[in-house]
């Protein structure tokens, strides 16, 4: 499932327009259609607004349901990290984003690399590691 499908998904749970999602992020309608499109990827303050809001960020970016107490593989500050990391280094040669397909395999791989390593890294080596993959 895509960023955009999770997206609608948690938008749709929680009974929201798209015009009040938006509001909720901080966003246009327009941009909020974008992100539901995967045509745009949101930045951090806009996830971080969602949170405030109630959304399940955690839904969002891994693709599963987070619960309170039920101790994950990783630390929660692993995996935003890995979200910095990727929304951060993951451009092409002019400075663009990467398609969005790309950033996620991205984000899957990093998070699988840490995950077998039981790591509990900092922002600094998981951008660290995955300027390695991109480079590689």
């Amino acid at each position: 499932m895509s960023f955009g499908s999770r997206l609608r998904q948690e938008r749709g749970r929680l009974e929201l327009t798209q015009q009040k999602f938006a509001e909720l992020g901080g966003v246009k309608r327009v941009s909020q259609h974008l992100y539901e499109q995967d045509a745009r990827v949101p930045d951090m303050t806009y996830l971080m607004r969602l949170k405030e809001g109630g959304v399940d960020v955690w839904f969002l970016i891994n693709g599963a349901r987070f619960v309170a107490g039920t101790g994950s593989a990783l630390p929660r500050s692993v995996y935003v990290s890995a979200f910095r990391a990727v929304d951060e280094l993951a451009r092409d040669a002019d400075g663009q984003a990467l398609p969005l397909d790309e950033r996620e395999r991205l984000f899957d791989f990093l998070l699988t690399l840490l995950q077998n390593e039981h790591s509990s890294a900092s922002l600094e080596e998981i951008k660290s590691r995955l300027s390695g993959a991109l480079v590689a």
